[in-house]
Order: structure tokens, then sequence, then C-alpha cells
């Protein structure tokens, strides 16, 4: 009796460690992609890391996606928390693109050039 006790209890543990899932994005892109002239931009810029991080879920509700607008390459977070407007628009240093005015937003979405998802979907294409 004490060793199905034993047992049941071991079972319930390993169970509960390694059932329990993470918070965390789940890193399934290609590593081998190269944006703002390095290669694997989402673990090699630090802001771009530090975004990555913060997107909680699968990488069907979540996208990085690596536009190029007036001859810049611009990366675009995508989480299905934020608005239909979404202002979050980077340069490849990290600096936030100024588009908050609706015609702004307009004109860069119309202008964009899609070059490659980065992570996960582009829900807002």
């Amino acid at each position: 009796m004490k060793l199905l006790i034993k047992t049941t209890c071991y079972l319930l543990i390993l169970t509960f460690h390694f059932g329990c899932k993470k918070n965390t994005p789940k890193e399934n892109y290609d590593k081998n992609t190269t944006a703002c002239g390095v290669k694997d931009p989402i673990q090699n810029l630090p802001w771009l890391n530090a975004e990555f991080k913060l997107l909680a879920g699968g990488p069907t509700v979540n996208g990085i996606i690596l536009y190029k607008y007036e001859g810049n390459e611009v990366i675009e977070i995508q989480n299905s928390l934020f608005s239909s407007t979404n202002q979050h628009q980077y340069l490849c240093d990290g600096t936030k693109l100024n588009i908050g005015e609706t015609p702004a937003f307009t004109k860069f979405k119309e202008e964009r050039k899609l070059i490659v998802v980065l992570y996960g979907t582009n829900i807002w294409k």
C-alpha cells in the first residue's frame, strides 16, 4: 500500500511539474533570417528580444513582421490585445515610427512592402 501511495505521489508531482504551461512565447521561428543587418534579429537586437519576451501565448495570436517602408526596414509588433490602429512600428535601432495620426498610418499601410514574418502570424495584413 505504501508503495502505491509513493508511486501515485511521484506521478502527480511529475505531472504538475512537466504539465504546466509556461507563460513564454514559443521560439519556433527561422533563426537564419537576416534583418536590420543581423542574423536572427529576434535574439540579436536587444530591444526586439525584449518585445518578443512580452508576447505571451502562441504564434497564432502574435506576430513580429518585417516591412520595407520609405527605404527603411520597419519591424511591426502585432499582438491581438493591441488596437486595430496598431502603433507598434519600429526602425531597426528600436526607434518608434511616428505614424500616430490616421493619414500617416493609412499611408504606412498602403505603401509598406512585406519582407518576412519574423515570428508568429501576420494578424493585420
